[in-house]
């Protein structure tokens, strides 16, 4: 029967999931060289010995810093969810380890069960065991949100610390910002906000945007659905001197009788020069005038809005800031009310090579106008904040013009440090393309337009096309 079928494939994903998360333990913890690794590992180069880190806990092997590089490329995910998956799977198999065998033998879910162990990850090891086993004994009762709901509640129970954890979760506090297409957001025109927040201040600025998104319809006319008029409010917030102007004309419009005003002139009665009148006609924070024109009042910020010369027609595009793409139809919504400067775009066939080590500001916005993200396998990170490496090593014995479009790419530090020690190698093909060669051989070729793994390319019937390999030299 097909719902039989439909419940032996869950089974077998579910399978995969375990030893996923077994096999990213094992290779974190082989991925480092202790003496005499070199023999026991082979292929584990006996140059991974930087800086390890401890993410177990108590009793589990430390890590080499350069693992998430290496399972990151393995998996096509990012360095920082390579982290993610290496702390979740290591702390798991070390601290719980009951709940790992359960999750072996397919009595707990893989996702639940690395799930759950962040989740007692700060308690004491006893204490989280304890947790864990009573949990687990009736997880499966529960769908996701019910599952970790009641571990929430079992954790509050057990937990000796919790007004220290909630006092720390207080200094914990913090506002995220991401936009264009993080993961979060499949729509290169959409931005967002991720705030942690005491209760109290969530509900003042809850009210706050509530408060912007009615005035917007009552001063502005702005019919717009309530959902987009909050999500306006937003960037209305984000400008406090207009969105104190747009308070204050709300409250005019809608002043209380009974609130006292100050006399406007001589007719005024005589009564109320014995009362103390609040100023300007208006009452608590909206008190005051704004005097300033309101644009020399908004924030500073610059974003680079590229729209290339053969962008015509119906579905021609434009590149935010170099991470967002958007229709250009769409500009004029997302511009509107915005200053905005032209500037020529960089012709990047002719710039010119350069003599010195050190690229300079016309280069350096040239190599990240064409790698818009960092020069490692599958990365999205922007390339606006990375360092440039030289594929082939900058010697003065090589003579002039070393410092080149062609020769040049952006990187993170950690990958810059790993090819700089050997571990990694990097080498440009004749079509432009960066062939990464990883510590345990597998390489991958990274364009402008993403990666493809090099190696495991035949397996499904596909041929690697391109131009000759450069020799590889380690990096600069």
């Amino acid at each position: 029967m097909i719902a039989d079928e439909l419940l032996r494939q869950h089974l077998a994903e579910r399978r995969a999931k375990a030893e996923k998360v077994a096999l990213v333990a094992e290779l974190a913890e082989r991925y480092i060289l202790p003496a005499g690794a070199e023999v026991v590992h082979g292929r584990m180069v006996d140059a991974l010995v930087e800086e390890v880190y401890p993410v177990g806990g108590p009793g589990a092997p430390a890590i080499s810093e350069f693992a998430p590089m290496e399972i990151a490329a393995l998996l096509g995910v990012s360095t920082r969810r390579a982290h993610v998956m290496i702390d979740g799977a290591v702390h798991l198999k070390w601290q719980l380890p009951e709940l790992f065998e359960q999750m072996r033998r397919l009595l707990v879910d893989a996702d639940r069960a690395v799930q759950a162990s962040y989740a007692v990850s700060k308690l004491p090891g006893e204490i989280a065991r304890q947790v864990i086993r009573r949990w687990a004994a009736v997880q499966e009762r529960y769908a996701w949100t019910g599952a970790f709901k009641k571990l929430d509640e079992m954790i509050a129970e057990a937990d000796p610390s919790r007004a220290e954890d909630e006092a720390r979760l207080l200094d914990e506090r913090q506002v995220k910002l991401w936009v264009g297409n993080t993961g979060q957001s499949s729509h290169a025109v959409l931005g967002g906000v991720d705030a942690t927040l005491d209760v109290l201040d969530a509900k003042l600025f809850g009210a706050a945007v509530a408060q912007i998104a009615a005035l917007l319809k009552t001063v502005q006319g702005d019919e717009s659905a309530l959902d987009i008029r909050r999500a306006k409010a937003f960037g209305v917030l984000a400008r406090p001197a207009y969105a104190l102007a747009l308070i204050q004309q709300g409250a005019r419009q809608a002043a209380d009788p009974e609130l006292p005003i100050e006399p406007a002139g001589p007719d005024a009665d005589a009564d109320a020069a014995g009362q103390r009148y609040l100023p300007a006609g208006c009452a608590g924070h909206t008190c005051g005038t704004i005097d300033v024109p309101l644009e020399n009042l908004l924030p500073k910020v610059t974003v680079d809005v590229v729209v290339e010369a053969d962008a015509v027609g119906a579905h021609s595009v434009a590149r935010i800031d170099d991470a967002i793409t958007i229709a250009t139809s769409s500009l004029a919504t997302v511009l509107e009310g915005k200053q905005v400067n032209l500037r020529p775009v960089i012709d990047l066939p002719r710039i010119p090579a350069e003599d010195q080590y050190r690229p300079s500001v016309a280069m350096r916005r040239a190599v990240r106008a064409l790698w818009r993200t960092e020069v490692f396998p599958y990365s999205t990170l922007r390339s606006s904040n990375k360092d440039l490496d030289h594929v082939v090593t900058f010697a003065l014995r090589r003579g002039r013009g070393q410092t080149s479009l062609p020769n040049l790419v952006p990187v993170n530090r950690r990958f810059h440090r790993a090819k700089t020690a050997g571990l990694w190698a990097t080498a440009m093909d004749n079509h432009g393309r960066a062939i990464q060669t990883s510590p345990l051989g597998y390489q991958y070729i990274v364009t402008q337009y993403g990666t493809e793994p090099v190696i495991p390319l035949h397996r499904y019937g596909r041929h690697i096309e391109g131009g000759t390999l450069l020799r590889r030299r380690r990096s600069a």
